[in-house]
């Protein structure tokens, strides 16, 4: 007992809690949303073992920089293979150790106990927690800039090259996650405290200049190695999209165009429950702003800078916000630990109310994303269809013997389908592929625009239909079996698949050992 009431303790109960939160479950939820790109992007890594041209569907997609996808790639090396685990690992502990950063800085910063509360209150943020059991590259930002801040507030005066060589790497690699944004976030936080008392004066010096050309070598390495290493033909520029999707994208949007009060209505809701609290941080220190702690006004106009960035770019969307969500909890915590110091209770951790909320928040997040949500995603849906697809394929042939076609298909499908054999062949809903005819017209067609001889006896062809639309190649049915995809409970239930798919396999004896 007395190591739980301990510093470490609640540190130690803390992080085991997130680590749960981010875990339960995390395996059975089929693909999500932009997840999809990240899965077949990664697996045709994987099946090419051409880490550095990123496909999407057979074409070139050089639309995020290479080491959100290596990281991927990594963790289904360690895992075994790509699977939903290996999918979302790096995403889930850039989520834990984010719990574990937005601690440090609060304790570095604030009254004691601060951390803690800051900490319980982003691990129990419902829109945190459901982005980190997503595999995207937003909370790997939100980790990165939250790693810059604390490595700066750790000794905000020093001016050792080692110091300045660690934030630089730190604003290198949180820019190879999703782009210039990596650099632009912490920049913007720490302003407010580099212009107070002319500090930035004293870190303009050689030291600095030499830690960011080190870190700009960092940084274009990526880069660098697919251009010198990836295929010549190849028709994306990795820095021209870091361009586009960072310079072009903010002054001249050409997707993702939301109003202007985007990030006002959906920070508060991306906060919940704890929104109340930040809220009501920002009228106390307004109401007291003269006496209010320097780092506490710096965390505000932090705030107010990063909110103007994202405001005043066209391009918006509800989860931009994210890395805005860890600081707007740090203020909260703010707020409880002055009113708890005020009312001379222990600030350690918070009154017996406090703790009941976390646990409670913490309880309902489990329940709903760690249980409920998964098991709407089973008993059919993708997962199973790829599942029936590989079993029906391994009566006839070992899994490797086969060739996977797939004809505009979902996203979805690819990553339960791996052979181990050779990679996908992706045909596009618009290429002039045999609508009618039989099965020797496809492999025909096949043979003449891939340049390759396909065997029909070990060709499996996957297609994706609109719910209630025709069986697409429904001609292939005269000589394969069919397997098309099943609800999921949640469908079952509330009767929303749109999309489905439809797998031929060659209809033959199974294979005599």
């Amino acid at each position: 007992m007395k190591f739980w009431a301990s510093d470490r303790g609640r540190l130690t109960l803390l992080l085991a809690t997130a680590a749960l939160m981010l875990l339960l479950g995390l395996g059975t939820r089929e693909l999500w949303g932009a997840e999809t790109r990240w899965a077949n992007i990664a697996l045709q890594m994987l099946q090419s073992g051409d880490y550095f041209d990123p496909y999407l569907k057979g074409a070139a997609y050089y639309d995020k920089p290479l080491p959100s996808y290596w990281l991927i790639t990594a963790s289904a090396w360690l895992t075994g293979g790509l699977d939903h685990w290996s999918l979302r690992l790096s995403s889930v502990i850039a989520a834990w150790l984010s719990v574990w950063l937005v601690y440090l800085i609060g304790e570095r910063l604030y009254r004691k106990g601060t951390g803690l509360i800051a900490g319980w209150m982003l691990a129990t943020t419902f829109y945190f927690v459901f982005w980190a059991r997503v595999a995207t590259a937003d909370i790997l930002t939100v980790c990165g800039v939250l790693a810059a801040v604390w490595w700066y507030w750790r000794g905000p005066e020093d001016t050792r090259f080692s110091r300045y060589l660690v934030f630089c790497l730190l604003l290198s690699l949180t820019s190879l996650f999703k782009g210039l944004i990596g650099l632009i976030l912490p920049g913007l936080l720490l302003l407010p405290h580099l212009v107070q008392e002319g500090r930035w004066k004293r870190h303009l010096n050689w030291r600095l200049c030499a830690a960011l050309s080190v870190a700009g070598v960092f940084y274009m390495t990526p880069f660098m190695l697919s251009h010198v290493y990836g295929t010549p033909t190849y028709g994306e520029s990795g820095l021209g999209l870091v361009l586009r999707e960072n310079v072009v994208r903010f002054f001249q949007p050409f997707d993702n165009i939301g109003p202007i009060y985007t990030y006002l209505l959906y920070l508060p809701v991306y906060t919940l429950p704890w929104a109340p609290c930040w809220l009501l941080a920002l009228w106390v220190a307004a109401r007291n702003w003269r006496s209010v702690e320097p780092n506490t006004r710096w965390l505000i106009w932090g705030l107010g800078l990063l909110m103007l960035f994202f405001t005043s770019s066209g391009s918006r969307r509800s989860y931009y916000v994210l890395p805005l969500v860890p600081f707007a909890q740090l203020l909260g915590a703010w707020w409880i630990t002055r009113r708890m110091a005020e009312g001379n209770k222990v600030s350690t951790f918070g009154g017996r109310g406090l703790k009941i909320g976390f646990g409670v928040s913490a309880a309902v997040l489990m329940a709903v994303l760690g249980v409920l949500y998964p098991w709407t995603n089973i008993g059919g849906g993708v997962v199973h269809f790829g599942e029936t697809v590989k079993l029906e394929a391994i009566k006839r042939a070992p899994l490797s013997h086969w060739r996977l076609v797939m004809i505009d298909v979902d996203n979805k499908v690819p990553m339960y389908l791996q052979t181990g054999g050779a990679p996908f062949y992706y045909v596009q809903q618009s290429d002039d592929f045999p609508r009618t005819g039989n099965t020797t017209a496809l492999m025909n067609w096949l043979d003449h625009t891939s340049g390759q001889h396909w065997d029909p006896k070990r060709t499996i062809v996957i297609a994706q239909y609109h719910k209630g639309d025709a069986l697409p190649l429904n001609y292939l049915s005269a000589d394969h079996q069919v397997i098309t995809t099943t609800p999921t409970n949640g469908e079952r239930m509330f009767h929303s698949r749109e999309n489905q798919s439809v797998a031929f396999i060659p209809q033959s004896s199974p294979t005599q050992n």
